[in-house]
């Protein structure tokens, strides 16, 4: 009877340890399999209602995702670097930490995209739709988002060094505490004070200001092209 109840007992230890250990062990992000052979073979996968599109963590590394309709999609973790997502419908998805390093994002709709962490460098970012989109913490370098939308953005703390910026719209964009060092601001208008642009303790040292009109930026704080920390609350014309 002692040798039952000490098994029963020893059995009852071991339950509650694995059960224990996984309860401290945080659940695997991965991604719905059957959602990822969707999005390969009919080029869209999308969250609504009830349905949500899971492709987090996924290995996508240089797919072919031109014009795809992954709106509302979860693609936090993911692997896109490389990828091809010319035209592709990205509204409201979260990339959170997603990897987008050299990816073709031509004329890509990111509005409203949680984009935070996700890493862009050397990626085009040409004509693309970033309006009201999360880039806080997000890694630019040698970005190029020529004639790109960032209006009403956050894009605190990003890392835009060495950045393309001709022709994108800031207007009302939020680059507080932001790398700008050694961007490419040539010839750059700012929209004018009824359209605030926050650069407040952005870092500009080095960048190209060359003929940009910096009139309503807020620039209190930030360091200027030539290392100097700029007072004036509001900026002001560059020739």
């Amino acid at each position: 009877m002692k040798i039952v109840l000490t098994l029963k007992t020893f059995f009852a230890t071991v339950l509650a340890i694995v059960l224990f250990t996984l309860y401290l062990t945080p659940p695997v992000i991965a991604a719905n399999a059957e959602d990822v052979n969707q999005l390969l073979k009919d080029n869209w996968c999308v969250s609504f209602l009830w349905k949500q599109c899971d492709l987090s963590a996924a290995d996508l590394r240089g797919a072919n995702l031109q014009e795809a309709n992954l709106s509302g999609a979860n693609l936090s973790g993911a692997n896109l670097s490389g990828a091809n997502l010319k035209n592709a419908d990205l509204s409201d998805a979260d990339l959170t930490s997603a990897n987008l390093a050299n990816a073709d994002i031509l004329g890509t709709d990111l509005s409203r995209a949680n984009l935070t962490e996700a890493n862009f460098n050397r990626t085009k970012l040409w004509d693309a739709n970033l309006t009201l989109a999360n880039l806080s913490r997000a890694n630019l370098q040698d970005a190029n988002l020529l004639d790109s939308r960032l209006w009403g953005s956050n894009l605190t703390q990003a890392n835009l060094t060495d950045a393309t910026l001709h022709g994108a719209d800031l207007q009302y964009a939020n680059l507080a505490d932001t790398n700008l060092t050694n961007a490419d601001l040539h010839s750059f208008f700012f929209r004018g004070s009824k359209q605030v642009t926050n650069l407040s303790n952005a870092n500009l040292e080095g960048a190209n200001l060359t003929g940009a009109n910096l009139r309503g930026a807020v620039l209190n704080g930030a360091i200027m092209p030539d290392g100097s920390i700029n007072n004036e609350e509001l900026g002001f014309n560059l020739n």
